[in-house]
């Protein structure tokens, strides 16, 4: 029985080295190493967790309003009231420029010392869900919700927890806003 468990060895080492596997030393020692363990915690950038308003700054106009496709709307697709208006963010404030009317239109909110929070796992989830007919009318095939926090004043729907902003596509952000809708806003 010694023999011929000697023999299956001898047949699994000769196996093993003809398997295409490095044989020399020096083949062992220019082999790829293998690929590290993923460490989901590790795939979080946290320089991407938030948005920076500094490098955001400036005048941002609204070129879109989209509006959800069920229920009663308070907006319209491209609602007057909000295109055309004029968000001025900076890194220590985020405010509307009051300088034309606007009948139907919730330009009051200001926010001191405004940060951002990206929404993952269920929050995400969530907002994908509530925005859904928003993003797909604003072409935003990924959503990655950051969620607006204040040191002082409020910005966006007390009652929807603040207003969400979104990376859109051609240098574009799109941001939840009252009434449902989500405003599509560009750099001048």
């Amino acid at each position: 029985m010694h023999a011929r468990h000697s023999i299956l060895l001898a047949l699994t080492l000769t196996l093993a080295a003809c398997s295409g596997g490095p044989s020399s030393a020096n083949e062992q020692a220019n082999a790829a190493p293998p690929a590290p363990a993923t460490n989901p915690a590790a795939l979080l950038d946290p320089a991407a967790s938030r948005i920076d308003f500094a490098a955001l700054a400036g005048r941002w106009k609204v070129v879109g309003v989209a509006v959800a496709e069920r229920g009663v709307q308070a907006l319209a697709k491209d609602d007057p009231a909000y295109m055309g208006q004029l968000l001025d963010i900076a890194a220590e404030r985020l405010s509307w420029v009051k300088s034309k009317a606007a009948a139907g239109a919730t330009l009051s909110d200001q926010c001191d010392g405004p940060v951002t929070a990206r929404q993952t796992g269920a929050a995400a989830q969530d907002y994908e869900r509530q925005l859904a007919a928003q993003t797909k009318a604003l072409h935003i095939t990924q959503p990655d919700p950051h969620a607006v926090e204040c040191d002082n004043g409020q910005w966006g729907p007390e009652a929807a927890g603040g207003a969400i902003i979104l990376p859109a596509p051609n240098g574009r952000i799109a941001m939840s806003w009252y009434d449902g809708a989500m405003l599509l806003l560009q750099k001048t």
